[in-house]
């Protein structure tokens, strides 16, 4: 049953460990680190979600109409700035609220983290653009916005690179107790029984002594008559 139950820690527990966290505390109480982790999520989230709202508005005032390029080339360019818009309003809010609703989930984190890299991948690539068609006043913004999505990007993989240790790190310990407590169960004595050897073993009966004439019944003897 102990052994049981380790292996049920071991397969569901770990994504809720906080980034550098000490074991588990006792329910209800949680550990400093795991209060400053939270603390630290929450700048993290207030700067990733200010940070799209601001470049959300600085994309949605490009007029890449004016651009001095293609019409080939601007059209690709309103595509690119409506996906941004796309994923900065819809995408980023909803990978936010996941995270602060399992602070410790590492596939959550991970997808924000994903998310934000394909963003500045497309980000990036609209930025230059804009530098080599738009105007000063479009680009400038656009450089700052993407500049600062890259410095949260990379805060977002220093925290995904935290919980994957610390629960490498949990994991470990778990097994380690799993292979004590396995190495201490010791196995109850196998009992075999052998029917044949049972049977030769059992003493047989000895056949009761026929009892001698006259006392059988337990009646004197008849006596014989004088002669």
């Amino acid at each position: 049953m102990k052994i049981a139950m380790l292996l049920l820690l071991a397969s569901t527990a770990t994504w809720g460990q906080a980034p550098g966290g000490g074991g588990a505390p006792a329910q209800g109480s949680p550990t400093q680190n795991q209060l400053q982790d939270a603390q630290t999520l929450n700048q993290l989230v207030s700067q990733v979600r200010a940070s799209a709202e601001k470049s959300d508005g600085d994309v949605a005032r490009l007029r890449i109409d004016k651009w001095k390029a293609d019409a080939a080339g601007k059209q690709q360019a309103t595509a690119s700035a409506a996906s941004i818009r796309r994923n900065l309003t819809n995408a980023v809010p909803d990978l936010l609220q996941r995270i602060q609703a399992a602070p410790g989930s590492l596939n959550a984190n991970f997808r924000l983290y994903r998310n934000m890299n394909a963003l500045y991948d497309t980000f990036s690539a609209l930025v230059e653009e804009a530098g080599a068609f738009g105007t000063k006043e479009q680009y400038e913004p656009l450089a700052a916005d993407v500049a600062r999505l890259d410095q949260l990007r990379h805060q977002v993989a220093e925290r995904v690179d935290l919980l994957a240790g610390a629960n490498d790190a949990e994991l470990a310990r778990l097994r380690t107790q799993i292979a004590a407590a396995a190495a201490g169960a010791k196995p109850a004595p196998k009992i075999v029984v052998d029917d044949d050897q049972q049977a030769k073993a059992k003493p047989k009966k000895k056949a009761a002594a026929k009892p001698a004439s006259g006392q059988a019944t337990g009646q004197p003897a008849p006596q014989q008559a004088p002669k």
